[in-house]
Formats: C-alpha cells, sequence, structure tokens
C-alpha cells in the first residue's frame, strides 16, 4: 500500500499473510488505505516542521545579522564623513585632532560591535544601570562627527533611571542620523528630554522632509522597509524592540513637508525589566 501525501509518494507498506491464512477483504484493504494516509500525513507533518524550523533559524540568524551590519554602516558612515572633511582641512591642527577623536570613538563602536557577534544568538539582553537620559543624549551626539545639520538640546533635569545606556545610546543615535539625513546639511534638529505623567521623554525633532501617513501605518517600524535608496530598514525596528525591552513606547509625528518628531517614553518607576 503506497503512503502519499500531498501527490507525492513517501513509502510503501506491505503487509504479509495472515497467521488464521484467510484471504484479505474489501474491508481490510480500506483500513489499510486509511492507515496509510494517516501515516503519509504525519511523514509529510514531520518533514515540513523540519523545514519550517530550519527557515525560522535562518530567518532569525539574518535579522540579528542585520542589525549587526546596519550598525556597521553607521560607523561606516561616519568615518566616510570625518574622512571627507579631513582632505578639505587638513591644515589645520585642531580640526586633525578632532578628526582623530572622531575616529577612535568609531574604532571603539566597530570593536564593541565585533565583541558582540557571539552574543547574537541569544537574542537583546538589556545591562541595567540607574543613568541619566541626558547622559545618553550627550553620549550618542559626541559619538557622531560634528558638522551637518545643526542641534539644538533642551535637557530638562529628569530622574535617573534603570536603562541600558550602550543600548539606548544606539537608538538615540539612529534618531540623530535619520533627522540629519531627512533635513540635508541646511537643517536643524531639536533634541529635547523632559518629565511627563511618570514618564521620562526624549523627543528628536527635524524640519526635514516628512512621512506619509500611510508609510507611518504600514511600513516605518517594519524591518526591510525603508524610504531610503541605500538604506536597510532595520534601524528603527532595532530601536522599537529596544526601547520596548526597556518597557517604553515610541511615538511619531510626521507630515509630508513639515518635518518629524519621534518621541521615546520610558517610565521612572522603578520596576523589574
Amino acid at each position: 500500500m503506497p503512503l502519499r501525501a500531498n501527490g507525492e509518494l513517501l513509502g510503501l507498506i506491505t503487509v504479509g499473510d495472515r497467521v488464521s491464512g484467510l484471504p484479505f477483504e474489501g474491508q481490510d484493504l480500506d483500513l489499510l488505505k486509511c492507515m496509510a494516509d494517516q501515516i503519509g500525513a504525519t511523514f509529510l507533518n514531520q518533514r515540513l516542521s523540519r523545514r519550517l524550523l530550519e527557515s525560522k533559524q535562518m530567518e532569525a540568524f539574518q535579522a540579528m545579522s542585520t542589525f549587526f551590519v546596519h550598525d556597521l554602516k553607521n560607523a561606516a558612515s561616519t568615518l566616510s564623513l570625518t574622512l571627507g572633511n579631513l582632505r578639505v582641512h587638513f591644515d589645520n591642527p585642531e580640526f586633525r585632532q578632532d578628526a582623530l577623536r572622531a575616529i577612535g570613538r568609531t574604532s571603539d563602536r566597530i570593536n564593541a560591535l565585533v565583541s558582540r557577534l557571539a552574543l547574537l544568538r541569544q537574542g537583546l539582553e538589556l545591562k541595567l544601570t540607574e543613568a541619566s537620559l541626558n547622559d545618553v543624549v550627550q553620549a550618542a551626539l559626541q559619538s557622531m562627527e560634528d558638522g551637518a545639520a545643526s542641534v539644538e538640546l533642551k535637557l530638562d533635569d529628569v530622574p535617573r533611571t534603570r536603562l541600558d545606556a550602550g543600548q539606548m545610546q544606539r537608538v538615540v543615535v539612529n534618531f540623530l542620523m535619520n533627522a540629519r539625513e531627512a533635513s540635508g546639511p541646511e537643517g536643524h534638529i531639536q533634541v529635547r528630554t523632559a518629565r511627563r505623567n511618570g514618564w521620562i521623554t526624549l523627543a528628536v525633532t527635524d524640519d526635514g522632509c516628512g512621512m506619509s501617513p500611510e508609510f507611518i501605518r504600514q511600513n516605518l517600524f517594519r524591518p526591510f522597509q525603508t524610504t531610503k535608496s541605500r538604506g536597510l530598514g532595520i534601524g528603527l525596528f532595532q530601536a522599537k524592540v529596544i526601547v520596548e525591552a526597556h518597557r517604553g513606547r515610541i511615538e511619531v509625528e510626521s507630515a509630508p513637508g513639515r518635518g518629524t518628531t519621534f518621541r521615546i517614553l520610558l517610565p521612572t518607576e522603578n520596576v523589574s525589566l
């Protein structure tokens, strides 16, 4: 009796003579066919389950690898901008010193990324400490090369809270880079922190091209969705994962031609994360 499933031959069942010597009847063959169909379906399900598991493992690997590539792309962008300005201002000793410091910071970021490669399989792990969101903002600005859009800081006296400063800095850097690309060299970016109804808020506002409501609703935080010609579409998805791991959320206000505001809200209570 053939073992078939979805039109595919998966094996055979061979039945020997009965001990009683009685011949097989039509009912026996019907029962055998029913058994063969059940066994064939079980074999097919096992094969599909194995393929699905392999597919999910590959998808997870690709997603985590893309996180890594995205951070490397940001570091490469910083290096490229620094080297481009260095050709113009090489004769300025102060600029050379600033460029060397920027290259050193970027090198440290790349080394930190490489050291985390072994942790990709384990997913996002937060290293929570008491930290100030204002300090995170300042560190994010220092890690980026100046010379693009101007940044206006309005940092209120917000309380310290439990967060992973390194991961949150990645979120702020991503927002700042997106704002810089949207605004262009002549644009203006405003970064504000405040305390609101039990939340610590961070808002990054640009006066750039803005986004349509349809794109925000359908694509903004989905991986591999981007309006940039050379973007990977992973930065905001990664930012959302990090913020939600802190029990926070992200709000977006934008309109075409009217700029964009990304707002992070983090709880001030010392909750178990």
